[in-house]
């Protein structure tokens, strides 16, 4: 299925040096749930970012499975990350399709490093499944397998 349409207006994000969002927070249990679906995965470890602020939740994946491109981590084994509770955006690499397809369905903005992507956070379930989704394809690409678009 496509990537629907994020609805309403893009929360205030900073995306220098140090990427976050500034309002709109995604609720606590919402934030929980992508950090639980990622974490369920094989080969992912939660641990601290190495890239990030304090209380940031990281994915980092095994070594074993590590096959993608380094472009897929934003740091050693670190494929993505959810900021911590006041923020609750999400910051992953995508392939460069998939991300320029989120980018265009008001899902987030291109951030740093170079190719990544500031996921605001969710404010309900539908929106929880997207980015849950985009997490999913941030860890595919990671293992080096296939991202194909829906149809």
């Amino acid at each position: 299925m496509p990537l629907p349409l994020r609805r309403g207006a893009a929360p205030l994000v900073v995306t220098g040096d140090s990427v976050e969002q500034l309002t709109d927070p995604a609720p606590a249990a919402l934030r929980q749930r992508l950090v639980d679906a990622v974490a369920a995965l094989d080969g992912v470890r939660t641990g601290p970012s190495y890239v990030c602020v304090r209380g940031t939740c990281a994915f980092h994946l095994a070594p074993v499975l590590a096959h993608g491109p380094a472009e897929a981590f934003l740091a050693g084994s670190e494929f993505g990350h959810v900021h911590p509770p006041y923020d609750g955006s999400v910051h992953l690499m995508l392939p460069g399709r998939w991300a320029r397809w989120a980018v265009a369905a008001g899902w987030g903005v291109t951030v740093v490093p170079h190719g990544s992507l500031l996921l605001y956070g969710p404010r309900d379930d539908e929106e929880t499944a997207v980015v849950e989704l985009l997490l999913t394809q941030a860890y595919s690409y990671a293992r080096g397998g296939a991202c194909p678009l829906p149809p």
